[in-house]
């Protein structure tokens, strides 16, 4: 009886799965990524939207720096808006900092970007890409790219850190419990 009822749970189980990645917002029909995106079964959550950069790694303030961004997709039909910000110790100089792609399957879009450090540090670029549907519907992707201006700096060691026989790095702190 326990047999049944373990194949019974089973199946109940994986039907709630179903149901439930039927009711996902990320697989809606109007705004689905190509099959080849899905062919491992996993879909990320937002939009499929993928990016590459020829940013060289280091810039030294005040440089002005130019590089292509590029923005690969799997979608059928739609619209890829890019929207680009920055930390502000960096800035965008190039007048490009929204665009809108008409997408394609595998299609490949392409922004050339101009930058300017203002100071020492590591900067961010911020990337918002947003998929949108013929009717509407729109699912994000956003995700950074780090510009190192000037010379990286070594993080100051912690004065509290202490090296543990295995080698692994902690810290003591003191603590005070109060029991309520």
């Amino acid at each position: 009886m326990t047999f049944f009822k373990t194949v019974l749970a089973s199946l109940s189980l994986a039907s709630l799965t179903a149901v439930t990645a039927c009711a996902s917002p990320h697989h809606s029909a109007s705004l689905k990524p190509a099959a080849s995106a899905q062919d491992n079964g996993y879909v990320k959550p937002g939009a499929d939207i993928r990016y590459t950069h020829s940013l060289k790694s280091q810039l030294s303030v005040g440089e002005i720096t130019t590089f292509a961004l590029g923005l690969s997709e799997n979608y059928v039909n739609g619209t890829l808006q890019v929207s680009l910000g920055t930390d502000g110790d960096i800035s965008i100089v190039s007048a490009n900092t929204q665009m809108s792609f008409d997408m394609v399957s595998e299609a490949s879009h392409e922004m050339n970007i101009s930058i300017v450090g203002k100071s020492n540090g590591r900067h961010y670029i911020n990337v918002q890409a947003l998929a949108i549907s013929p009717s509407g519907e729109s699912q994000p992707r956003i995700f950074s790219i780090p510009v190192q201006v000037g010379p990286p700096t070594a993080k100051k060691p912690d004065v509290n850190m202490k090296i543990m026989e295995d080698g692994e790095a902690i810290v003591e702190m003191e603590a005070q419990e109060v029991i309520k």
